[in-house]
């Protein structure tokens, strides 16, 4: 299944075997409690997603990406797993979705893996968690800068951010306080001029 997202162009090249475990070490990272509600925001291929729903079937999982291409096949998958049940696939822009009342702040956390700038993935995903939700960032092995702005973070809603000490690496951090009601902007401003 993942090789053939792979060939269809939804997973980025590399060994197949590989990425399902570093999509595994996201969900031990992000340890969800269970029954929890989760987003894995621009879901691409299924990547971590896929792997989630099916080693966690008792979470209530979201697959969202905007193209159509991606997210039928997202479905197919879910089908070919038998995990109708538990993982929801939404296509669409995840800023507008962000805004619609079944998603805005009603997420325990979000999943991210390739999706966008910090900055992006931040102000998407800030409309989305619920407050004590959190947003588990994929990071790459050695950022050569810094890429969070806390101080930015903060005015966003967020808490202190949180940096795993192993490989591969991640950055979680909480919603502390609800986000301001215009967060996120429309895609077309927050690509143009992230907050940072």
């Amino acid at each position: 299944m993942f090789k053939q997202s792979q060939v269809l162009g939804h997973i980025g090249p590399g060994n197949i075997d590989e990425q399902i475990e570093h999509a595994r070490a996201h969900l031990g990272e992000a340890n969800p409690a269970k029954g929890s509600r989760w987003c894995d925001l621009g879901s691409g291929g299924g990547l971590p997603g896929l792997v989630v729903g099916y080693d966690r079937p008792d979470l209530r999982l979201v697959l969202l990406d905007r193209s159509t291409a991606r997210t039928s096949f997202l479905e197919q998958a879910i089908s070919d797993l038998g995990l109708e049940e538990s993982i929801d696939v939404l296509t669409g822009d995840a800023a507008v979705i962000a805004h619609h009342e079944e998603h805005r702040g009603t997420y325990d956390g979000v999943f991210s893996r390739s999706f966008g700038s910090p900055a992006i993935t931040a102000e998407c995903a800030t409309g989305l968690l619920r407050v004590g939700g959190r947003l588990v960032v994929s990071e790459p092995p050695d950022p050569l800068v810094d890429r969070w702005e806390q101080s930015v973070l903060y005015s966003m809603g967020f808490g202190e951010l949180e940096f795993s000490v192993t490989s591969p690496r991640f950055v979680s951090i909480s919603l502390v306080t609800p986000t301001r009601h215009e967060l996120p902007r429309s895609w077309k401003k927050l690509t143009k001029t992230p907050m940072f």
